[in-house]
């Protein structure tokens, strides 16, 4: 079967799924978490899932999936500078074009982390083919804190492409029509069942903490740019620990800002700042903690945060248009400005963690698994 970026023939209900990332995280999960919701309408005969062969915990977590999806290991693998060099990834963009011949796809997902993610298997894919993207945040280069001049100008031909969108919140779908999307947009709600809940004083001897003292939770990639790990590690040394007075910081997490942040840690108090590598029981952290801190700069709707509220943890988190459309005003804070003593004394108030719970839970028991999988279902039918 021939293939050109302009013109395939497809293979009636064949759904091919496009990811080219090495990581497995929340956008994954959630993924995962929607895909049986398509495999049980049957919308597709064959569903073959593209997934980068270094890439061991999506091929393992895709295994229950077989016989209905069928992985396709590849050698496709997302690159620094994506939307500038995507014309000139000749090798990428030749594996593409394999896969497209092998399956012969009347239907495209793209699973995207932003974007320019898969901008070079873009680059090649036919004009006759209905493609729908799954994109967590689609912020502009300026609320990224970088030079949107060139960024955005390049990114804005990748947004025109897809024919449909699949989206975690509200506010991710406002940020596509501030691109100047027109194309239909579901909103198919981040969800989670309630982690398991283990008693605090329980949770704390398992790992390990002192009982006493309160503990703030930073639980994530260990990213500066876009989680703000910077940003809390600045803020705790600006306070200083006469006025954090028992609070502790526990960082649980990995990536590219580890070292910072033990530098970071090793100017404050000995014990005051713990640095964990990344854990498959996040639950218990969450039970052990007193709040959980989400300084980002950027995001998407984070799993961990959905996480913290279905066990009644409070959430103090930056003033982005995710976490507006989830967490009450009191609950944002400017990280960079702000107070981090007040805000943490804020967050112990039993009325405002209550009324966080009650607005939480207003605002989460209406986003189910089930209408999350309807509405990605949905989108094929818009493409």
């Amino acid at each position: 079967m021939a293939c050109r970026p302009d013109r395939l023939i497809p293979v009636p209900g064949t759904l091919l799924i496009l990811h080219d990332s090495p990581d497995f995280g929340g956008h994954e999960r959630m993924l995962l978490a929607l895909l049986p919701g398509l495999v049980a309408v049957r919308r597709f005969d064959r569903i073959a899932f593209a997934v980068p062969a270094g890439n061991a915990r999506l091929i393992a977590a895709l295994d229950p999936f077989a016989p209905d999806v069928v992985v396709r290991p590849w050698l496709g693998l997302k690159a620094r500078g994506e939307p500038y060099l995507r014309f000139f990834r000749f090798r990428y963009r030749h594996h593409v074009k394999r896969l497209l011949t092998a399956e012969g796809p009347s239907s495209i997902l793209l699973v995207q982390g932003r974007i320019e993610n898969l901008a070079s298997a873009v680059a090649v894919l036919p004009r006759n083919v209905p493609v729908v993207s799954y994109l967590p945040m689609a912020h502009t280069m300026a609320a990224m804190g970088r030079s949107g001049l060139i960024g955005d100008r390049v990114r804005r031909s990748l947004y025109r492409r897809p024919d449909a969108y699949i989206v975690p919140c509200a506010a991710v779908a406002d940020q596509l029509r501030g691109h100047g999307v027109t194309v239909p947009v579901e909103v198919a709600y981040n969800s989670v069942a309630p982690p398991p809940a283990t008693p605090q004083a329980e949770a704390r001897r398992q790992l390990g903490f002192a009982q006493a003292g309160r503990l703030a939770l930073f639980l994530g990639r260990l990213d500066p740019a876009q989680k703000g790990l910077d940003r809390l590690l600045d803020a705790v040394a600006r306070e200083g620990f006469e006025r954090l007075g028992d609070w502790s910081f526990v960082l649980v997490g990995d990536g590219p800002g580890r070292r910072m942040a033990e530098e970071a840690a090793a100017r404050l108090p000995p014990g005051r700042v713990q640095i964990v590598p990344w854990t498959d029981r996040p639950d218990l952290y969450l039970s052990a903690a007193d709040v959980l801190l989400m300084p980002s700069r950027w995001e998407g709707l984070p799993l961990a945060m959905l996480e913290a509220l279905a066990l009644g943890l409070p959430v103090l988190a930056s003033p982005l248009d995710a976490f507006r459309e989830f967490l009450p005003p009191d609950w944002l804070v400017d990280f960079e400005r702000d107070d981090l003593a007040t805000a943490l004394g804020r967050a112990m108030n039993p009325e405002m963690r209550e009324g966080l719970v009650t607005a939480a839970r207003e605002r989460t028991v209406p986003a189910t698994l089930e209408r999350a999988q309807a509405a990605f279902v949905r989108a094929f039918g818009a493409a």
